[in-house]
């Protein structure tokens, strides 16, 4: 199965702002997104959701579970669980919706992120206590911040972006 975003990459569009742009295009909700992380994913799935949305664990882009659940309490356990693959879904769906192309420095941006995860995992099989505490907190506000930004900007781009006139998409709204 291919990546979400390489079936993206030949799209027409591109972001209103980008990751590394959207805390001052948008620095409230920035703000807002870096403190309360699942208040804003959960919103933004809302949203997407819509009132008559069926609810599937990562809106169905990654093969977790592709059956039809109940929205609560299944979404509330997929943002606490797992709050960067939520966020990411909400994003794809977006992207997919607004046939948006990936941008390069955003996905330096996430790598780096998952590779901070990475180095803070060998981190703590390798070195001492306090090293491998204070990478682990280096790697845990890192993804803080990139999540921030991922929320930021994908709400930045609904609320800014001519196609949809400030109104999220939603599920039951046919595909492109």
């Amino acid at each position: 199965m291919p990546h979400p975003l390489q079936e993206l990459e030949n799209e027409p569009n591109e972001w209103q702002t980008s990751m590394l742009k959207a805390p001052c295009a948008d620095p409230g909700y920035c703000c807002f997104a870096c403190f309360c992380a699942p208040c804003v994913i959960y919103m933004q799935r809302d949203n997407i959701l819509g009132e008559d949305g069926k609810y599937k664990c990562c809106l169905g882009v990654f093969p977790c579970c592709q059956m039809d659940l109940p929205k609560i309490p299944c979404l509330c356990c997929e943002i606490c669980c797992c709050c960067g693959l939520a966020a990411s879904a909400n994003r794809i769906f977006i992207m997919q919706r607004l046939q948006i192309k990936p941008d390069p420095c955003d996905t330096y941006i996430i790598c780096c992120s998952n590779i901070m995860q990475i180095v803070a995992i060998f981190a703590r099989c390798f070195c001492d206590d306090g090293t491998a505490s204070c990478i682990e907190n280096i790697a845990d506000l890192l993804f803080c911040l990139v999540l921030a930004c991922m929320n930021t900007q994908t709400n930045y781009e609904v609320k800014n972006n001519p196609t949809t006139g400030g109104t999220w998409p939603t599920l039951h709204q046919g595909m492109k």
